[in-house]
């Protein structure tokens, strides 16, 4: 009676633990010197929201997952026998683990998401409204990173940020259709494809002024020029002619076509493999 007793405690007692967090599975973790190797230099992160470097964000994600790892292999350890005072002790440290360094992840890219308000536009959206998913957005991929394949975290994060900002634009356009108000033209002439195509389109408005900021279509001086006369990023500003163009730089309207032609190609193939738009 005194062992069904004790079980039925340690049940009551497992339910009480936090369940094992997600994390990234690698052959990596299930080696005996991972250990060794991950927490030679622990006690860990230091405190602080500063941005964190580049050298250390890989070992703290590797770190993230061996955490998430033993602590679901403890889990799994506790629901099969007793739950002694040396596992809950295993299990404490890797929790305490666990969130030290998500918590020091988490902080030092704040930025990002407070960068990405200011650079992206989704009128319908109030600011409250994107930190809330742009957070919840930074949490996630802070999970569900996966340090093994190479990639920056930055990079990763900013695509999971924006994709949030999107389904939020989209869900908010949706809400707004279905609330009742005095009757407007403008609202009965509004329907959700074409709200749906107002939201893509911000999104790609977006992406493309993202592109040539940090021209990722390798466009030359020239064919920025041609593209900035014939295509103004500002809905105010005047769009030239081909021939306008030509006057002005000493060549042939059909030389400035051609130019034109090649610029918006190298700005079709930066698109396409654009990650957020391919999603």
């Amino acid at each position: 009676m005194l062992r069904v007793t004790t079980k039925l405690s340690d049940r009551r007692a497992l339910r009480d633990w936090m369940a094992p967090p997600p994390y990234v599975l690698n052959e990596e973790l299930r080696k005996k010197s991972t250990e060794g190797k991950l927490f030679a230099t622990w006690p860990g992160p230091a405190a602080g929201s500063g941005r964190v470097k580049y050298e250390d964000e890989n070992l703290l994600f590797k770190q993230l997952h061996f955490c998430g790892y033993m602590l679901s292999k403890l889990y799994k350890r506790a629901r099969g026998a007793t739950i002694s005072a040396s596992l809950k002790r295993q299990y404490a440290l890797w929790t305490a683990r666990y969130n030290q360094i998500r918590t020091r992840l988490t902080e030092g890219n704040l930025g990002l998401v407070y960068d990405l308000i200011g650079r992206t536009r989704f009128e319908n959206l109030e600011r409250e409204e994107m930190t809330s998913e742009g957070m919840m957005a930074l949490l996630r991929a802070v999970d569900t990173f996966d340090p093994w394949r190479g990639f920056r975290f930055s990079t990763y994060a900013c695509n999971a940020i924006i994709r949030a900002f999107s389904r939020a634009a989209m869900q908010d356009s949706k809400r707004r259709s279905k609330i009742a108000g005095p009757w407007d033209p403008e609202f009965e002439e509004g329907d959700m494809p074409e709200l749906r195509r107002d939201g893509q389109r911000a999104l790609f408005e977006e992406r493309l002024q993202r592109i040539l900021r940090l021209d990722n279509a390798m466009l030359s001086e020239v064919e920025k020029l041609v593209l900035a006369r014939r295509f103004s990023l500002d809905r105010k500003g005047t769009r030239q002619t081909l021939e306008q163009i030509g006057r002005q730089m000493q060549v042939s309207k059909e030389r400035v076509r051609q130019i034109q032609i090649a610029a918006i190609s190298k700005l079709r193939d930066a698109i396409a493999s654009d990650a957020v738009l391919r999603d």
